[in-house]
């Protein structure tokens, strides 16, 4: 029973990792259109050689998006606040300290 359990373990991982090491096939964002007339459809698909019988393809929508960055700032004191600028140096609102801030890695 266990050895069962084990070999299943064992196989998930090889096609976790088996997975992870294929090709992947990337979409220029150059080719997409600015402001599409119609919805605009992305086929992704892998090769032949690489593609295996019980595989579905499907389609989906490729639209623009827009992102907003917010930073969270924690001070000694334990008080955090939001804010969508990074600057370098904020005043904590419960302590009222300086707080010295560094780029996010």
């Amino acid at each position: 029973m266990r050895s069962r359990a084990d070999r299943t373990r064992v196989r998930g991982w090889l096609n976790r990792l088996r997975d992870r090491l294929q090709l992947t096939e990337y979409v220029d964002w150059s080719d997409l259109p600015a402001e599409p007339e119609s919805p605009y459809r992305a086929r992704v698909s892998p090769p032949k050689d690489q593609t295996p019988d019980d595989v579905e393809l499907g389609r989906r929508d490729v639209v623009q998006g827009s992102m907003k960055v917010v930073y969270e700032i924690r001070c000694a004191c334990g008080k955090r606040w939001f804010n969508p600028h990074l600057e370098n140096i904020q005043l904590c609102p419960r302590c009222d300290r300086a707080v010295l801030l560094r780029d996010p890695d």
